[in-house]
């Protein structure tokens, strides 16, 4: 009765705009709006938004589009593709920490304060993991707050092997990282999909390594390979080249079509 007593129209509101996926009964508020550190934030988010497009234009850009031609050729060779991820692989991870600081400490922030949301804790030491399971639980606080609440915790509850109810988060968020990249691009591509899904053997072996070599970085260094060369810009070159196959074939189905239209006529 309490909480269907809290559930308002206000409330439901409020919960829409404020940086939390998890509704409560009651949120922590700070006292007021510092405007000033919002005006800060937004002038940070800016700058952040424009290096990274520059960085975009002139190093990744470049080689993606070098790799395309190759494909296009075929001469893209395992050679070629490997010398290209290692080009890519800087670039995208200076990427990938812009659109990180900008979106989990600068956006994220941004609401919070002008929604007067007290909880401020986005992420952890996520760069310090000494194993990859360490990472997805430490990068993105709102939405693992959310997967353990609704998914895993009532899968235990329902008697569900503790594994088990980590497979079935990872396959959840593995289908939704999929549709967020393959639905907007009109792609059937599973490579999000698989790269998610090799988490978990990768989560399990980094936790052996852990508890093997303690206070090692072992792990940690695992994490950061796998990351910036096999992960990001595997992930961003095999929807380059699925996503310039997709138009090339959807423009000479179109073509095709044209050309019976005018036989017909």
């Amino acid at each position: 009765m309490f909480l269907s007593s809290n559930v308002t129209l206000r409330n439901l509101l409020y919960f829409w705009v404020c940086p939390s996926l998890t509704y409560q009964i009651a949120f922590p508020r700070t006292p007021s709006i510092r405007w000033t550190y919002a005006f800060g934030l937004l002038l940070r988010i800016v700058a952040a938004v424009t290096v990274a497009t520059v960085l975009v234009l002139q190093t990744i850009v470049p080689p993606t589009n070098h790799a395309l031609v190759q494909f296009q050729e075929g001469r893209l060779t395992p050679l070629n593709l490997l010398l290209q991820l290692l080009q890519l692989s800087i670039p995208n991870t200076y990427l990938w920490l812009l659109i990180f600081y900008s979106y989990f400490h600068l956006f994220l922030n941004l609401c919070a304060e002008l929604t007067r949301f007290g909880d401020r804790v986005f992420y952890k030491d996520w760069w310090n993991a000494s194993n990859v399971d360490a990472y997805w639980r430490l990068w993105n606080l709102p939405v693992h707050y959310w997967l353990v609440r609704h998914l895993y915790m009532p899968c235990m509850r329902w008697g569900i092997p503790k594994p088990a109810c980590g497979v079935f988060v990872f396959l959840f968020s593995a289908i939704f990282h999929e549709m967020a990249l393959s639905v907007p691009l009109h792609l059937g591509s599973s490579w999000s999909f698989w790269g998610m899904m090799a988490q978990i053997p990768l989560a399990h072996v980094t936790k052996k390594l852990d508890r093997k070599f303690y206070g090692s970085s072992l792990g940690n260094v695992i994490f950061w390979l796998t990351f910036c060369v096999l992960g990001q810009p595997m992930g961003m070159m095999m929807y380059v080249l699925d996503y310039a196959t997709y138009k090339s074939t959807e423009a000479t189905n179109g073509l095709t079509g044209m050309i019976v239209s005018t036989d017909e006529l």
